[in-house]
């Protein structure tokens, strides 16, 4: 009997030891079209490659997520919409990206290309077209790693327009509410699959409250806040993290991972700096930077001007509104922050930074707008005539937002100022060009 009951406590033990599985999660999100490192050394998609080589050969039972927004911010996305990205990252073989918002800057059409160039799922759960089917080719995936059924479910914001894009870029699609499409793609999944990983594109709210308030999902690997997390966020057993944007990191999640509690037993999460001191270039990667930066090089590599300090965001973006102003002669002034993407540096001054700063293509707008339709968020403390014309400079994105808003006050405003104006990345090189010294 006891040699009977030491037999039957041995098996249990072993199909326990059975369903503890190790799982390697390397991630990154918000690349937004770095294909070169920075000035300072970080970042770069050929050392990023590196970086992901060296992990994958210590890493048995591995995934690569992308968290969304390859797109956008630097001259050659801009100039050749968004696709070089898509083709430089190719070669990381990545399991699985979920689309972010800066994917429409080019228009939904667009995002077709993105998907043919990718190579390997792209997902958006709650992108639909204006005729109801997924937009994309999946709206989750299931990969088996040695016996491991894993589930990655993708979402995006829903609330796209008018904040983040235009409806003309959106075009007739739909958007479903991210969360509640999760916990639908969950029970879809329910029987097939032994971990299920949320990989979203969203504010930093909803991701924890997927952590918090999703309990299928015992992983939610997240992008669209530049920031990052600098420690996991928990919640029981779950997890969420996030990384800095720009390629300037690698993420690696380590697992211990129960398939019968669907439980995490154990974790490990580090954030890994990509630079060019602590890897080599990738030579296939760098191959493929290389054959795009040199289609833009003569183009955006030429001096400007110098500056005599550096900006950070916050003051580059009153550099910017102060250019804005003597351009126009405006009364107000309004750039959004979410418009500045970088820094304006010390020194040398190429026509690179300045793209790199405003790599969208918005105009330099100036209307003519009866003081009682200008918003509290631009008008500020001064107090206007209500039916004297005031000026007022501004972007066209910002514009075709209001004229989309849920507030009659903001629409009215909005379709009081115009479209139509100058570029304003060309103003803001043509006012270095001017007066090269900024002081």
């Amino acid at each position: 009997m006891r040699t009977l009951l030491a037999a039957i406590w041995m098996t249990c033990v072993a199909l326990a030891q059975d369903s503890v599985v190790d799982l390697s999660i390397l991630h990154f999100n918000d690349f937004h079209s770095r294909l070169s490192p920075s000035s300072q050394g970080i970042g770069g998609a050929a050392y990023l490659a590196t970086a992901i080589k060296r992990e994958r050969a210590n890493c048995p039972r591995c995934l690569l997520l992308n968290a969304g927004d390859n797109a956008q911010g630097s001259p050659v996305s801009t100039i050749f919409r968004g696709l070089p990205v898509f083709e430089v990252l190719r070669p990381l073989n990545t399991d699985a990206f979920v689309l972010g918002n800066h994917e429409f800057d080019y228009g939904y059409e667009r995002i077709n290309d993105f998907l043919a160039t990718a190579g390997h799922p792209v997902l958006a759960a709650n992108f639909l077209t204006g005729e109801g089917r997924l937009f994309t080719e999946a709206g989750s995936v299931i990969i088996e790693r040695d016996g491991l059924r894993i589930g990655i479910v993708g979402v995006l914001m829903e609330d796209l327009v008018p904040g983040l894009t235009t409806p003309t870029k959106f075009g007739p699609n739909k958007m479903l509410p991210a969360l509640e499409t999760l916990r639908n793609e969950a029970a879809k999944l329910k029987g097939k699959t032994d971990i299920l990983i949320a990989l979203v594109h969203l504010f930093r709210d909803p991701c924890d409250q997927i952590v918090s308030e999703i309990p299928d999902y015992a992983i939610t690997i997240s992008g669209h806040d530049h920031v990052g997390k600098e420690t996991m966020f928990r919640a029981e057993d779950r997890i969420g993290v996030r990384l800095r944007s720009y390629g300037a990191e690698l993420g690696r999640l380590d697992l211990r991972y129960d398939k019968s509690t669907r439980k995490i037993v154990s974790s490990n999460w580090k954030r890994i700096p990509i630079t060019t001191a602590a890897f080599e270039p990738d030579p296939q990667v760098a191959a493929l930077v290389e054959k795009w930066e040199s289609k833009v090089r003569a183009v955006v590599d030429t001096p400007i001007g110098t500056a005599q300090s550096a900006r950070d965001r916050a003051k580059t973006k009153t550099w910017i509104e102060s250019v804005m102003r003597q351009k126009t002669n405006a009364q107000f002034v309004f750039m959004n922050s979410g418009g500045v993407r970088d820094n304006l540096p010390q020194g040398q001054i190429l026509a690179r930074h300045v793209w790199n700063i405003m790599p969208f293509d918005n105009t330099l707008v100036l209307g003519r707008v009866k003081g009682k339709l200008i918003p509290d968020f631009i008008r500020g403390e001064a107090i206007l005539d209500p039916e004297q014309l005031y000026t007022v400079a501004t972007i066209d994105f910002l514009v075709e937002g209001w004229r989309n808003a849920k507030e009659e006050a903001v629409r009215a405003f909005g379709r009081a100022m115009p479209l139509d104006g100058p570029m304003l990345r060309d103003v803001l090189i043509d006012s270095i060009k001017a007066n090269p010294n900024l002081d």
